[in-house]
């Protein structure tokens, strides 16, 4: 931004005129820079907003998603603890081995997978 003189300039003078222009010339760039970047804001101000509600909808979900996960394992604890209230001891063991075995199972069939994909070499053992 130039200085602007003390002085005013005089009525109808070609000097004063020229320097009024070149002032209103002067506004008008910075008027257009402001704009430019009040823009920008704005833009930026939309994308934020936009993403807020992205990240709000995630969560919901999330929400939702955890609540059901809580609502099923009260039912499944509640049927567990009624079957275990209702059911004799011979099922009851009958009940743990297949669970133990189910997970042996598991781990060895994990395992045996594991290593014929990758390689016995790159399988870390616990």
């Amino acid at each position: 931004m130039s200085r602007r003189s003390n002085r005013t300039p005089v009525e109808g003078s070609s000097a004063g005129r020229n320097e009024a222009f070149e002032l209103e010339e002067q506004n008008d760039r910075q008027l257009e820079g402001l704009s430019a970047k009040v823009s920008a804001l704005h833009s930026v101000s939309i994308n934020i907003h936009d993403e807020v509600d992205v990240q709000n909808r995630l969560l919901d979900g999330s929400a939702d998603t955890f609540n059901r996960f809580g609502t099923m394992f009260d039912r499944t604890r509640h049927q567990l603890n009624h079957t275990l209230a209702t059911a004799n001891k011979k099922f009851l063991c009958y009940l743990t081995l297949v669970l133990a075995f189910g997970v042996f199972g598991l781990y060895y069939f994990g395992k045996t997978l594991l290593s014929r994909l990758f390689g016995s070499h790159e399988i870390p053992e616990a």
